[in-house]
């Protein structure tokens, strides 16, 4: 059993589900197919700062806070293998090391787990069940080996809320991708079009991020449909990883063709952000990777 705690706490979102295990797996740049998963190894980690805006708005916040709640990590196996299914339990405890039993209900969910690789190249959004008596588990696979950095954002009854993050090591043959700022912000998708519309990013100014969809035709999507109770889902991190958002749109009801999202960027770099949608009952996660200017 490994444990390594961090710390944070932060202005977030959550979700509850707690009918079957079952996490959203989307590799960077792909739509998503549901996954099942189980495993057990450990580490600890206190909830870390971080801080994502509901109603849409939300600023980016690294690991600065003191943490309200404790997180206890573990996974089974202990060494996690390339596309062998593996199971990560959380366990969440207040400052005095009694277990956490109420949590609020975001977005559909209790706890969105997001999983991505150092070179930022596979991003897992998943869904743990919640146990009772402060414990979470969810069974899942990761499709590349590698080191991985996992953010559980969710929001305990009473207190802010959380984001705490873990890191941990998938085995095997190893690579990793180049993290370049994309020239064309316009990604095929699937049978989709997805646009990221964007002024110049610079450093603590707030920017309206707007994603615009269509269909192989160019025809503008006008029946997006909810995912997770919301019209779309935005996760952004910083190549250092050290900075994490998860927001929500300024219109939650918006079907389309345009989603629109504010935020604003504390340091200068490359940040890669994910944007999810649902069209046809089908996920579609389009991946954009833009560089702020001071």
């Amino acid at each position: 059993m490994n444990r390594d705690p961090e710390h944070g706490s932060g202005s977030h979102h959550s979700h509850s589900q707690q009918d079957g295990l079952h996490g959203d797996k989307i590799q960077a740049g792909g739509s998503m197919d549901e996954n099942h998963g189980h495993h057990p190894g450990h580490g600890t980690q206190d909830s870390q700062a971080g801080h994502a805006g509901h109603e849409g708005h939300g600023q980016l916040a690294g690991e600065k806070r003191t943490a309200e709640v404790q997180v206890e990590w573990i996974s089974n196996p202990v060494t996690i293998e390339t596309n062998k299914e593996a199971e990560i339990l959380l366990e969440i405890k207040d400052t005095a090391g009694q277990a956490v039993e109420g949590f609020s209900v975001v977005h559909e969910k209790e706890m969105h787990l997001l999983a991505i690789k150092k070179d930022l190249s596979v991003f897992l959004h998943l869904h743990p069940a919640y146990l009772g008596k402060g414990r979470f588990q969810v069974k899942t696979t990761f499709p590349k080996a590698g080191r991985y950095k996992l953010y559980a954002d969710f929001l305990p009854e009473g207190v802010n809320q959380q984001l705490a993050s873990h890191e941990l090591v998938v085995t095997g043959a190893e690579s990793n991708e180049e993290i370049d700022a994309d020239k064309v912000l316009k990604k095929r998708v699937d049978d989709l079009e997805i646009e990221l519309i964007l002024p110049e990013a610079k450093v603590n100014e707030h920017l309206k991020l707007i994603f615009a969809l269509s269909d192989r035709d160019g025809s503008p999507i006008t029946e997006l449909e909810p995912y997770l109770g919301s019209a779309g889902h935005v996760v952004i991190v910083s190549e250092d990883m050290k900075e994490f958002l998860h927001v929500h749109p300024a219109d939650e009801y918006t079907k389309g063709p345009e989603v629109e999202y504010m935020t604003s960027f504390p340091r200068k770099g490359l940040y890669k952000i994910w944007g999810q949608f649902k069209y046809k009952e089908k996920l579609y996660t389009a991946p954009f990777v833009i560089e702020v200017q001071e």
